[in-house]
C-alpha cells in the first residue's frame, strides 16, 4: 500500500553545487490525497480508479491537478479530458515553447504525451501496484502545426504482466498526425504481507 501511495508523491531534488548541498522538498499532491481518502484500502491501481469514480470524483480533473505540480507536463500544457476503463483522452496546445525548428511540435513532446496518455489508460486496468513502459513506437504521419491537439489512448490487450496500448494524436481539424503503440510491464504484489514482491 505504501508503494501505491508513493506513486502519487512528487519529489523534487535541487542540488546547489556551490554550497555542496542537496535540498529535498517532498510535495504530497492534494488531488491524490483526495482519491486515497475516498478509496480507502486498495490492492491495485485499477481498484484505486474504480473506487475514486464510485465516490463521485472526477478522475480527469484530479489528474490535471496532479500534473499541474509536475514541471514537464505543466510546461507542455497536457490536460486530461476523459479517464475511463482502458480509455483516456487528453489535449495539449500549440505553443512556441514546445516547437522544433520549422514551427512544428517537437517529436519528443509528441512521444511524451503519448506515453503519458497510454500509461494512464493502462493504470486504469492494472491489477498490480506499479508499471513501467517497456516499449513505445511512434509513427509521425503529419507535422503538428495546427493546435490544440487531441490525444486518444486505449488499451488493446492486457495479460497478467504486459499490456499493449494504442494512441492517436489529432490536430484541431481532426487530422491524424501521429500513431503510437506501446507495451507496459505491470508489477504485481505477490507478497502476502502486502509489500512489494520481486519485480
Amino acid at each position: 500500500m505504501a508503494l501505491l501511495y508513493n506513486l502519487f508523491i512528487t519529489i523534487y531534488v535541487t542540488a546547489d553545487l556551490y554550497l555542496n548541498r542537496v535540498t529535498c522538498s517532498i510535495i504530497i499532491v492534494s488531488a491524490w490525497e483526495e482519491i486515497m481518502k475516498a478509496a480507502g484500502q486498495v490492492s491495485s491501481m485499477r481498484e484505486l480508479f474504480i473506487k475514486a469514480r464510485s465516490a463521485g470524483l472526477n478522475v480527469a480533473e484530479l489528474m490535471n491537478k496532479y500534473l499541474s505540480t509536475e514541471p514537464l507536463f505543466n510546461f507542455i500544457g497536457l490536460q486530461f479530458v476523459e479517464v475511463g476503463d482502458g480509455i483516456v483522452k487528453a489535449t495539449f496546445p500549440f505553443k512556441r515553447e514546445i516547437l522544433r525548428q520549422g514551427g512544428m511540435v517537437h517529436g519528443g513532446v509528441v512521444m511524451t504525451v503519448i506515453d503519458s496518455v497510454l500509461g494512464t489508460a493502462v493504470m486504469t486496468i492494472n491489477d498490480g501496484i506499479n508499471q513501467f513502459t517497456a516499449e513505445l513506437k511512434v509513427h509521425f504521419l503529419e507535422p503538428l502545426i495546427n493546435g490544440p491537439f487531441t490525444v486518444e489512448g486505449r488499451v488493446i490487450r492486457a495479460g497478467r504482466h504486459l499490456a499493449v496500448a494504442e494512441g492517436r494524436v489529432y490536430d484541431a481539424n481532426g487530422k491524424l498526425c501521429a500513431l503510437g503503440v506501446g507495451t507496459w510491464f505491470m508489477v504485481k504484489n505477490n507478497n502476502k504481507n502486502g509489500t512489494n514482491g520481486s519485480q
